[in-house]
């Protein structure tokens, strides 16, 4: 009987990340712990009447 040889298992050097969309590694993983962490909210459309802009401008401002 012919030996058979077993094929490697992928080696840890194989990229786990998009390489079309990060340069490294690292880079992945800066993105994966700081933005892919949060939760960002959608932005919302807000009607406002021209007597209540400034109230609405202080709170956006008190709310960084």
């Amino acid at each position: 009987m012919a030996s058979r040889k077993r094929k490697a298992i992928a080696s840890v050097s194989q990229a786990s990340y998009d390489r079309s969309r990060f340069i490294s590694q690292e880079a992945w993983d800066r993105y994966s712990d700081n933005v892919l962490a949060r939760n960002i909210l959608p932005e919302r459309n807000v009607k406002l009447y021209i007597t209540e802009f400034d109230d609405f401008r202080r709170e956006l401002i008190r709310r960084n």
